[in-house]
């Protein structure tokens, strides 16, 4: 048995885990004002939010093609593996888990193709990707390396802090709530979190950026977590607004800041957040 993982590009993972011969990263292509863009053509938010901004349209999710698919696969095989992890982005909230399913069902090729949905997007999924790997190099079989993620993926935590829902109504992306999706002049930001089924949900929503962060700190401390938060963003502004509010609060609190991808970007948009950790 060789195992490799394919994850795609929601996933936040380090350089030298991406340059590992057993992973493959799927590039989400996007979708703008009738173009598609791919998260490698454009390596920073910043081009990409120059582009929205001129078109006054909404960045979205494209479909991977399952030609595209299949020749990483076929690579992947000719290299010699024999199954294939693929760790994607929460099905909740695009449609490559599906994607990925179709082409599982009908693979011609020989391989063993396992898929296992992250039920959340950016650092908490790198972080899956990133365990995965150490449990293939300690030589777990795959059906104990699945047992070990569903575990892992159980301690972790993601919320998202949204300015506009634009995208997230338009998919229908969000379970609960459906009362708080409109945002108005008071310019309302919203709290959710993914659920343990990998359901976007609605926590709640203020004017007040310190009473979002706030209710971020008390799930935080309420769910015997380990002192440090990762948190990204779409723009180091909205990130220091955060992080100097939540430092305010919470003094000791460790942070790992980092600015999140396009591929990102396109679920939830701009001005938002992904706060990130894991239970010890």
């Amino acid at each position: 048995m060789k195992i490799a993982i394919l994850t795609d590009s929601a996933a936040m993972i380090s350089s030298k885990v991406r340059s590992q011969p057993n992973i493959k990263v799927l590039q989400i292509p996007l979708s703008l004002d009738g173009e598609t863009y791919y998260p490698n053509e454009l390596p920073e938010v910043a081009g990409l939010e120059t582009l929205r901004e001129a078109t006054l349209n909404t960045v979205t999710e494209e479909q991977i093609p399952l030609t595209t698919i299949s020749a990483v696969t076929d690579e992947l095989q000719q290299a010699g593996y024999t199954d294939i992890l693929c760790i994607h982005i929460a099905s909740s909230i695009s449609g490559l888990g599906s994607n990925l399913s179709t082409f599982a069902k009908n693979c011609q090729q020989p391989l063993k193709i396992h898929l296992f949905d992250s039920h959340t997007l950016g650092p908490a999924e790198g972080a899956l990707v990133e365990r995965a790997l150490t449990l293939i190099t300690h030589g777990l079989k795959i059906a104990d390396i699945l047992t070990e993620l569903t575990k892992y993926r159980q301690k972790q935590h993601t919320l998202v802090i949204m300015e506009n829902l634009k995208n997230l109504r338009r998919i229908g992306s969000i379970s609960n709530n459906a009362h708080l999706f409109s945002n108005n002049m008071l310019h309302y930001k919203t709290l959710l979190h993914f659920s343990e089924n990998g359901e976007l949900e609605v926590l709640m929503k203020s004017s007040r950026t310190k009473k979002i962060a706030t209710a971020l700190l008390n799930k935080f401390r309420s769910s015997a977590a380990k002192p440090e938060l990762a948190i990204v963003a779409d723009n180091t502004m909205v990130l220091e607004k955060y992080v100097s509010c939540l430092k305010e609060i919470m003094p000791q609190l460790q942070l790992v800041t980092d600015l999140y991808s396009p591929s990102i970007f396109s679920f939830i948009g701009p001005q938002a957040l992904i706060i990130s950790w894991q239970n010890n």
